[in-house]
């Protein structure tokens, strides 16, 4: 006689109904097959997250996407930003760049277990504020010009159909820069196909999903303060050195036309 017939016919005797019999027998087959996939799951190995250099929007430029750390596109921007500026804010972003990386090293031998998920939300966290934190410095350090750049027909275009005038944009953009902590952007969403102005108050709150930034401003006092009393000033110029020719390449890699 098997074990399951013994345990059907002892639970019997001692007045439990079949139905009884075979609900406590799923539960326990249950919870056994539960206990092996929890210990498989402890046992996989940690997904790997970086990627390949070469795919993505950002492929063969340094930087994000291979994970290194790029330069400055301009040591110095006359009548804008000194060079001991872009230095000292180049350097908050080199910080980020290490955090990443050393983040995500830390994340493939994270403890997955009940035990340690509060490090591991950490971890997450972590990853997802100094990965935001990179990207967007590296799209504002490529987005400025030594020279102010004309607005590309084809910029004018889309920003008539998504946002209005470019006038009536610039005063959101700045109302937004004012009004952020950290960052402001301009954003294109492939899910709605407009363009948006967004705040970011740190750099893990306010991310538009899926939405790829066309400009974006550090507005944080590590951008601006050693050249600018007040930020107000720092804003008149920097849109007066945007890279209208690098929003339109960046428009084209994402628009679904």
């Amino acid at each position: 006689m098997n074990d399951t017939k013994r345990t059907e016919m002892t639970m019997t005797e001692a007045g439990v109904s079949r139905r009884g019999v075979l609900a406590a027998l799923a539960l326990a087959i249950g919870g056994a097959a539960s206990g092996r996939l929890w210990a498989a799951s402890e046992e996989a190995a940690a997904p790997s997250e970086t990627g390949l250099s070469s795919e993505g929007l950002l492929a063969g430029q340094p930087g994000f996407q291979p994970r290194t750390v790029a330069p400055l596109p301009h040591a110095e921007l006359p009548g804008f930003l000194t060079q001991a500026q872009l230095a000292a804010n180049h350097d908050a972003y080199v910080q980020a760049v290490d955090t990443l990386r050393s983040t995500e090293v830390a994340l493939g031998k994270a403890d997955r277990s009940p035990a340690g998920l509060a490090g591991y939300r950490t971890l997450r966290q972590k990853q997802v504020a100094s990965a935001n934190e990179g990207l967007l410095h590296e799209f504002y350090f490529r987005g400025l010009a030594p020279q102010a750049v004309a607005v590309p027909s084809y910029v004018e275009r889309n920003m008539s159909e998504h946002m209005g005038s470019l006038a009536s944009w610039r005063g959101d953009f700045t109302a937004c820069a004012l009004a952020a902590r950290s960052w402001a952007a301009l954003v294109y969403d492939p899910y709605d196909d407009r363009w948006h102005n967004v705040i970011m108050d740190d750099d893990l709150g306010g991310v538009w999903i899926g939405a790829n930034p066309l400009v974006v401003c550090d507005v944080a006092e590590h951008a601006w303060a050693k050249d600018y009393p007040r930020r107000e000033e720092y804003l008149a110029r920097f849109l007066e050195h945007l890279d209208w020719e690098e929003v339109a390449r960046r428009y084209r890699r994402v628009d679904r036309m």
